[in-house]
């Protein structure tokens, strides 16, 4: 491609392409990615790059898998699409379920499939408030969910997404979802400053619960791991704590592992680091790994059977792209990789080497607070003074400088952002591909480091 098509296609899509989460200067200087190969984007201009991110959570196996176009090729042969609503099914998403089934967690029954995150979520938030209602508890319709989680783009998704910029000129929001705080151990407004964790932040959840009444309140919905808001793994007894409130209180627990699902901390899904089962269990990125469009909802046996069950009356939601045959095949063939090639053990190793490597090169840095993580999830918090944790004004936009620095290096991370406590925090996210290699993960590590300090000497406080 000549540099004329190049800068044809950068003015076409500057002036007419409306992009997620859009805004004008972060597209100034947009990449055109042209093709991909395990953990290396290589965009137009033939510049390749890490892909710290695995672009977002999602290409865990890798770019570039041959078997998976193929997968979905020799599907579109055979069935490209087929109408799945009530009285239709089709043969690629029954096969898949029967994988999903053996690898979710052993209480799931009945599977809903979606065509992302975003739309999963809004399904668990109807499928919660649908059990009260046909269970003779129709009152219970309040969705509880936490500061500094992201669970999509949906009108409904972004009502339980506790990131401010997420909801700023969108409103008024819809009624029925209510805010908490979060189990943010860096940051926690009950415990940073105690020498352990106390779980006051999973007792506010009973306390909240209480305030609305429990008879109000369908369900508390949470990710195993922040992912957006920070990567911020909980307290061990965390878990535990909120799974006994939401059994007290008689209320639904969906765990949104859109982001931890299929192996991204280490584990087949997240909240298997505790032990804990959810009622409804949302799951998305890594289940293709970025290949199709797909997403679904694993529901309870006790919730399928009410819900969705032979005696139930109905459930009259779906899209029509629902149970997708091309976006089954590929998932089938998603999970068959990480089988054959033991990539959630990989996940795993690897991510204990990223941090690692990252507490030796940055563990004593003035201005990196904390290195924290799961598998192949790390997050690093920046912060203007190390021993009090305060926090750089939100207006110098440090983390945006490092990602810059770091893309100029060939080497592509993330910002998070959020705000705990009143403090606006600055994190660097990080969570590549499975696959990546040792080198790689090495050379992400010294151009953080560098972009960090060049960042740091610039004195961007002032």
């Amino acid at each position: 491609m000549d540099e004329s098509e190049i800068q044809r296609l950068v003015e076409f899509d500057r002036n007419h392409i409306i992009h997620p989460q859009f805004h004008v200067a972060d597209h100034r200087d947009a990449i055109i990615y042209a093709s991909g190969e395990g953990a290396v984007l290589t965009d137009v201009h033939g510049n390749s790059y890490i892909d710290g991110l695995a672009s977002l959570w999602n290409v865990a196996v890798g770019h570039g898998r041959a078997e998976l176009a193929d997968a979905a090729a020799e599907q579109m042969r055979t069935l490209a699409f087929s109408n799945a609503y009530t009285g239709y099914a089709n043969e690629p998403s029954i096969r898949l379920t029967e994988r999903l089934l053996e690898r979710a967690y052993p209480n799931m029954s009945g599977i809903f499939y979606a065509n992302s995150g975003s739309e999963a979520n809004d399904f668990a938030i109807k499928a919660a408030r649908y059990y009260w209602f046909v269970s003779g508890k129709p009152d219970k319709v309040k969705i509880i969910s936490r500061s500094e989680a992201y669970h999509g783009g949906t009108l409904a998704a972004t009502a339980i997404t506790g990131m401010a910029p997420f909801h700023k000129g969108f409103g008024p929001e819809p009624p029925g979802f209510v805010q908490v705080p979060t189990c943010y151990p860096y940051r926690c407004q009950w415990c940073a400053s105690k020498p352990s964790c106390t779980l006051e932040c999973a007792d506010n959840i009973a306390d909240v619960i209480d305030r609305e009444g429990a008879d109000t309140v369908a369900a508390v919905i949470a990710e195993p791991v922040h992912g957006a808001g920070g990567v911020i793994p909980p307290d061990p007894g965390y878990w535990p704590r909120l799974r006994e409130i939401c059994d007290r209180y008689g209320v639904l627990l969906i765990a949104d592992e859109v982001i931890t699902g299929f192996g991204r901390t280490g584990r087949w899904f997240g909240l298997d680091h505790w032990g804990v089962r959810p009622d409804l269990l949302v799951a998305a990125k890594g289940a293709t790994s970025g290949y199709f469009p797909f997403g679904f909802v694993a529901a309870s046996a006790e919730v399928h059977d009410t819900v969705a069950g032979p005696g139930a009356a109905g459930f009259v939601h779906g899209f029509t792209f629902s149970h997708h045959a091309v976006g089954a095949a590929v998932a089938r063939e998603v999970l068959r990789i990480l089988e054959a090639e033991d990539l959630v053990a990989a996940s795993a190793s690897k991510g204990d080497r990223l941090r690692t490597l990252l507490r030796d090169r940055l563990g004593d840095h003035p201005n990196v607070g904390q290195i924290r993580g799961r598998g192949l999830m790390v997050g690093i918090e920046l912060v203007a003074d190390r021993e009090t944790r305060a926090a750089f004004p939100r207006a110098a936009k440090v983390t945006e400088a490092v990602v810059r620095t770091a893309k100029s290096n060939g080497v592509l991370v993330y910002s998070g952002t959020g705000n705990a406590n009143g403090v606006d925090g600055d994190v660097i996210l990080l969570g590549p591909p499975f696959v990546i290699t040792d080198p790689e993960i090495e050379r992400v590590v010294d151009d953080l480091a560098e972009s960090i300090a060049t960042i740091a000497a610039a004195d961007p406080v002032a």
